[in-house]
Parts: C-alpha cells; sequence; structure tokens
C-alpha cells in the first residue's frame, strides 16, 4: 500500500527529529502543505479544549514547557503504530505527517488561545538560523495557521463535542469499557471537566462518570484512552 511506504520514510525522519536537539521547533517549523494546516487545526482546538488550554490558565513562562510536552505525546502516539489503519481512516492522505502537521498547528493553536505570539516563548531568529530556514517564511507560516483558528469559542466548543461524543473509552491495559455518552461542563469557568460514560455489558456498571484528569486524550486515534490500566468507579 502507498501508505507503507510514505509511512515507513517518515518515521525515520520522525525519529531522528525526536532526538534532535533542536526537538520540538524542528517539528513546529517543518514545512506542510496549505491542506494539511486546514485539516489538523480542527483537531488541534479540540485537544486543547480538553486539557482547558485557554488564556489566563498557564503563565507564559510555564508554554515552552507545555508545547514541548504536547509535541512529544503527539509524537509518542504517532510511532506507537505509524500504520494504524484506524488512524488511516482517520486522517487519510494526512496520516503519514501527522507528527509534524499535528504538530505544528497544535504548538500555535495553544498559542492563540493564550493570547501569545511564538516570539514570546522562543528566539525564532536563532531557531530558523540552526535548522537553516527563513525567518520569514516561519513567520507568515504561523500567521497562515492562525487565520485558520475559529475566533468564536462556541464554535470550537461543537467541534470538540461531536468529536468525543460516542467515542471508545479504552484502559491503559488495553480493555474497552464502553463509550462516551455525554460532556459534563464546569458550571463556574465552562471547562469540560468529566465524560459520561456507557459502560458494556457484563461489567457490572450501567453508566459513571470519569474527570478528564483521568483520561489521556490524542488525536491520532478514534478511541478515549485511561491513564490507568485500573478502573472501578
Amino acid at each position: 500500500m502507498w501508505w507503507k511506504k510514505k509511512g515507513k520514510e517518515e518515521k525515520e525522519k520522525v525519529v531522528a527529529y525526536l532526538r534532535s536537539k533542536l526537538f520540538p521547533w524542528n517539528f513546529i517549523f517543518e514545512d506542510i502543505a496549505e491542506d494539511a494546516v486546514e485539516h489538523f487545526v480542527p483537531y488541534a482546538i479540540q485537544m486543547c479544549e480538553a486539557k482547558g488550554i485557554e488564556k489566563g490558565s498557564i503563565g507564559v513562562e510555564a508554554v515552552k514547557a507545555v508545547i514541548t510536552r504536547e509535541v512529544r505525546e503527539a509524537v509518542d502516539d504517532y510511532l506507537f503504530d505509524p500504520e494504524d489503519k484506524e488512524m488511516i481512516r482517520m486522517h487519510g492522505k494526512f496520516a503519514a505527517i501527522y507528527p509534524f502537521a499535528f504538530s505544528q498547528c497544535l504548538a500555535y493553536v495553544i498559542l492563540y488561545r493564550l493570547g501569545l505570539k511564538l516570539e514570546d516563548v522562543v528566539d525564532i531568529k536563532a531557531i530558523s538560523d540552526l535548522l537553516g530556514q527563513d525567518v520569514m517564511e516561519i513567520r507568515k507560516s504561523g500567521i497562515f495557521i492562525m487565520d485558520f483558528i475559529p475566533r468564536d469559542r462556541g464554535k470550537a466548543m461543537k467541534m470538540f463535542a461531536k468529536s468525543i461524543l460516542d467515542k471508545k473509552v479504552i484502559t491503559a491495559g488495553g480493555d474497552c469499557i464502553g463509550s462516551v455518552e455525554d460532556i459534563i461542563f464546569a458550571d463556574e469557568t465552562g471547562k469540560v471537566e468529566e465524560l459520561v460514560v456507557n459502560h458494556n455489558r457484563g461489567t457490572g456498571l450501567k453508566k459513571s462518570r470519569i474527570s478528564m484528569g483521568d483520561v489521556r486524550l490524542n488525536m491520532y486515534s478514534k478511541n478515549i484512552v485511561l491513564k490507568s490500566s485500573n478502573y472501578h468507579k
């Protein structure tokens, strides 16, 4: 299949980038196609909604660490199984460039939601020189991605809700316990606080709630993965 050859090439590149001292900026400054940006920006918004990343939630001094952590998680998800059929169905022709395109979109969505610019957290000129890239092209790319981000928070929330309902809920050990039936928002902040899980038959439970803090959400598959293998609620 076409994606296997392309996927192998991209995996080798991803591993090299991950080991580089320029991580995560080498992923974030990678040249990607415009249609890939259009595809991945909604997924980046969903991730930020799920994790409550918004203005005031993270201090400027911590943003660099947050971006690094989120990009590493995205790359690790990809490397776990680059030929995952579910992922290929989910992202189609963009599956092979997921680590680069999604990471880039996610970084800029995080910055946008925090009311920051890339220059606020990293020396773009220094990084561009090390990568051998034109700093003006990097800035143009950032502006282009920002233009795809909806200014309407309500629209972003609808995108998140649509993406997460009916997803399978999987323990860290790989056991499916049910699917997401509803979303619970915090009254004061409007943030996603819990997920209502409709359990599979034979589990001894009908419905339960799980905190977003117990969830490891990714945009590489259609499942919700719990941080623990043991789930008893």
